[in-house]
């Protein structure tokens, strides 16, 4: 039941393809850039490196989670609310825990093989080996962990996909910016950013990108140790699953 739960809900989102296309172009878009960089600062190329590692890098990581975490989650479940379709799901029996699990493997499945996709095009660019994909796909995914229950609340506090994604705009902005930003004026003025990371642990996205800059070697440790972080994003899951469980049910129509 896990696996069908899944593949409707990868059919649904591929089917759906200029929602799927935005979905995923952005990274690509970043990636393109990065490339005209590359070339234009030839003769610089340890600028070039420092904005696709320090910027661009992160920041497409960080936007292929938010869309794959809130965007299609968040807007399919909200739709499936709306339209009454739980009133039908639970008479098949479903429950709670196989379509929180279903649509988990849906979303992690489509976000990984984009993912990889992504890194590969960027070590075309830049110097990155196997190993760092490797880890960066790794807190990636704890990442999700960590941020994939929260659209179970959102589809339940919201009225329906339009909805749902006008209200998204501002969270992705608040969650990617409040980190990518400090990062950059804090670093413009000579200061070290992770003085200032302590003000933003609440933010999830600021373990994924403590750990990119050090994976690609911009910085010489992270602020906390990467376990810590994983134990950190396993907490939040916890907590916002069983926040879930309370404002999205699946036995209501």
């Amino acid at each position: 039941m896990i696996m069908q739960i899944s593949r409707f809900y990868m059919l649904e989102n591929v089917r759906n393809m200029g929602v799927f296309f935005g979905n995923i172009i952005t990274p690509f878009i970043f990636v393109a850039f990065s490339f005209f960089i590359n070339n234009a600062l030839a003769d610089n190329g340890d600028v070039a490196t420092l904005i696709i590692k320090g910027q661009f890098i992160p920041l497409s990581i960080l936007l292929l989670i938010f869309s794959f975490a809130f965007s299609s989650a968040t807007i399919y479940l909200a739709d499936l609310k709306a339209d009454r379709t739980f009133y039908w799901i639970k008479r098949t029996g479903i429950t709670y825990p196989k379509y929180y699990l279903g649509i988990a493997l849906g979303v992690f499945s489509m976000m990984n093989i984009i993912l990889f996709f992504v890194l590969l095009a960027y070590k075309t660019i830049v110097t990155m080996s196997f190993e760092d994909i490797f880890f960066i796909m790794i807190i990636s995914n704890f990442v999700l962990i960590g941020l994939y229950p929260l659209s179970f609340i959102l589809a339940g506090l919201l009225k329906n996909g339009k909805v749902a994604n006008s209200m998204l705009v501002p969270l992705m902005l608040v969650l990617m910016f409040s980190v990518t930003m400090t990062n950059l004026f804090v670093s413009v003025s000579g200061k070290n950013p992770q003085d200032y990371y302590l003000y933003l642990i609440w933010n999830p996205m600021l373990y994924l990108n403590d750990i990119i800059q050090y994976q690609m070697g911009l910085t010489i440790g992270t602020w906390l140790p990467q376990y810590q972080y994983l134990i950190l994003l396993s907490i939040f899951s916890v907590i916002l699953l069983l926040i879930a469980r309370r404002f999205f049910k699946i036995n209501e129509g």
